[in-house]
């Protein structure tokens, strides 16, 4: 298939994914709200982070070595992809075995991270182990999620992971209703956990058979660039585990899982949006790094800015729709005010969900360019500026002070490091077009969200109904307010072309599966007249 095609396919069965995940998510968690309180959500929350945190041993092992892949994949050797993807197996064996040791040390020390006492009738050191286990299985069948990766296969494991993960909310629903006993309730995610990476592993080698073996011997060349890749990468894993589980850790550390529950609920919201642009980054990826690695620079910098705009598009109107939408759908979502935070705090953590959105398109072509080394130092910076500022302004501004920190950090290294690196050691042309360009973007992004929230504020809370209503006013008329603005530009006429193209080839399949329909009839048709 073609990249343009693998990018469709691989598009459709993640938003396939991401759709379902999303309905049962806010349904399993409005069931724990009502039925188990807010302190479970808050150990979720926490424990989650925790293992988030720990996933830095991983060391941006699998990123290298998927990105050594692409190249052998193109060309069509067999024997050197063979030769990765069991170096993929051995690495991630050695990282399994640290996480458990290092998890295994942490149990005793778990306490450390809440903020007074735990009022549930629960074992945080047996919850904590569960959670453990659940997240040292997944490591398990990593060398072949990495091989489905690099082929473009992404399809697979959503497909798998959809059927997966909607029986197990329903089973984990069940067992909330009839037990309310939490031990349970996760010991089903234990369960499914393992049948996915069985799962994985079999579709994988059903679908890719060749790959099955030890392989030749790799290379010095190849394996010094891969160590060099290792080192950058590991330093990139470190800061980014610190800047993305701190804030948790910190907000439980400071105010208590009670507060945490509270954040839990919009870092939900957060987290899911976060899976989607994931989910886009994953359809394009292994596309991107084929691309890169079989074409011209300058065709590459064309489809860069193509995917960019759409990572800008996509992050101005999330964020939009949060900064309207935050409060009003969590106080009916939860059923009153209790589970609120303060309106500066939706803003704050909006904004740095937008920044961090905004590096997806860089960050992607980057990685897929292997520029890992080029910016190494990076991610240590920003993860100290983030945990410093974070821990220092949470003393004097309350929970916002810990998110300040983390938007602080991103403008400290990456939010101009990031292009820098890809500009001047790929592209090899001037960034300033990109940071204009982006100025341009976060300006259009905030003229249109004071707009949307003026229109929406004179719209009332408290019923469902008034929610609809402004959920509907806020998507139509934030789209209307981007499409004016970008209506001129040449990435927006390139995504209206790729669209109109993708509902004439839908419109042309549907024809031809009705015409053979009726071919079929009447031959059927003939035939019983023969007859």
């Amino acid at each position: 298939m073609t990249r343009t095609q693998n990018v469709k396919r691989n598009l459709i069965f993640n938003i396939v994914k991401f759709s379902t995940q999303l309905v049962l998510q806010f349904v399993l968690r409005t069931i724990l709200i009502y039925y188990m309180g807010n302190e479970y959500i808050g150990l979720n929350g926490l424990f989650s982070n925790i293992f988030n945190f720990l996933s830095l041993a991983e060391l941006g092992i699998g990123n290298a070595i998927v990105f050594s892949m692409y190249k052998p994949i193109a060309q069509n050797d067999i024997e050197k992809v063979k030769a990765l993807q069991n170096l993929y197996k051995k690495f991630y064996l050695i990282i399994a075995i640290i996480i458990i040791a290092v998890g295994g040390v942490i149990t005793p020390f778990v306490n450390v991270f809440i903020n007074g006492e735990v009022t549930v009738d629960i074992n945080i050191y047996i919850l904590f182990v569960m959670y453990l286990v659940n997240a040292v299985v997944g490591y398990f069948s990593a060398h072949k999620r990495s091989l489905l990766f690099a082929y473009q296969r992404n399809d697979v494991e959503n497909k798998i992971k959809t059927l997966l993960f909607t029986l197990m909310t329903v089973i984990q629903i069940i067992v909330i209703l009839l037990t309310k006993n939490y031990y349970l309730f996760f010991a089903v995610n234990i369960v499914f956990t393992i049948l996915e990476s069985v799962l994985i592993h079999i579709m994988a080698n059903k679908l890719i058979p060749e790959i099955n073996g030890k392989g030749s011997e790799i290379d010095a060349s190849t394996k010094k660039q891969i160590t060099k890749n290792i080192t950058a990468l590991s330093l990139h894993r470190i800061g980014s585990a610190i800047v993305n589980s701190t804030d948790t850790i910190l907000v439980s550390s400071f105010f208590g899982v009670v507060v945490l529950g509270a954040y839990s609920n919009y870092a939900l919201i957060i987290s899911s949006l976060t899976t989607l642009f994931s989910l886009v980054t994953t359809a394009f990826s292994g596309s991107v790094g084929n691309l890169i690695a079989s074409t011209n620079i300058d065709y590459a910098y064309g489809k860069f800015k193509q995917i960019n705009f759409l990572f800008s598009y996509l992050s101005s109107f999330c964020t939009i729709c949060l900064i309207c939408l935050f409060q009003p759908f969590t106080k009916v979502w939860t059923g009153g005010g209790e589970y609120l935070l303060n309106f500066s705090t939706v803003v704050i953590i909006s904004l740095s969900f937008y920044f961090s959105k905004m590096r997806l398109g860089v960050n992607m072509f980057k990685d897929c360019a292997g520029l890992y080394w080029q910016d190494r130092w990076k991610p240590l910076v920003e993860a100290l500026v983030n945990l410093g500022v974070s821990i220092l302004l949470a003393y004097f501004m309350g929970i916002d002070g810990i998110f300040i920190g983390t938007i602080i950090s991103t403008f400290a290294a990456p939010l101009w490091v990031e292009p820098l690196v890809l500009y001047k050691h790929y592209f090899k042309k001037k960034v300033s077009t990109y940071f204009l360009r982006y100025l341009l973007d976060f300006l259009i992004m905030a003229v249109s969200c004071v707009i949307c929230y003026v229109v929406c504020y004179f719209i009332p809370d408290g019923s469902i109904w008034w929610l609809i209503l402004k959920f509907a006013v806020c998507i139509m008329l934030s789209n209307v307010l981007l499409v004016l603005a970008y209506l001129p530009t040449k990435e927006f006429k390139e995504w209206l072309a790729l669209i109109k193209d993708a509902l004439k080839g839908l419109k042309n399949h549907i024809k031809i599966k009705k015409q053979q329909e009726i071919n079929v009839d009447e031959t059927k048709h003939d035939t019983i007249e023969e007859e």
